[in-house]
């Protein structure tokens, strides 16, 4: 069976961090990759991950990752989930939140 993956490319640096820090920690069997969100689309492409979190989503996320979470676009106070086709929004988004769709993805 292939790893699983998960691809934290969101903003701020110290989020982004701590996110990857926990997802490690809690799923030491899932492959966790840390990018800049500039460089999103490439490592989409590369990783193929079964997860994405990013503060913007793109055509590339879009087209390429069955579940991926656009966390606090622009600053603002909500998040758009795309999980297995479903979307759905959510204001004030916990770190809670992230590892229930983590749970349910993998």
């Amino acid at each position: 069976m292939d790893a699983r993956r998960i691809l934290v490319a969101n903003e701020l640096t110290s989020y982004r961090q701590t996110i990857a820090i926990v997802f490690r920690e809690l799923h030491p069997g899932v492959e966790v990759w840390e990018a800049d969100p500039e460089a999103l689309d490439g490592e989409v492409a590369r990783l193929v991950p079964d997860l994405v979190i990013c503060s913007r989503v793109t055509a590339t996320v879009r087209e390429r990752a069955a579940n991926w979470i656009e966390l606090y676009p622009e600053c603002k106070p909500f998040s758009t989930f795309c999980i297995e086709g479903e979307h759905k929004a959510m204001e004030d988004v916990q770190l809670s939140d992230l590892l229930s769709v983590c749970a349910r993805v993998l």
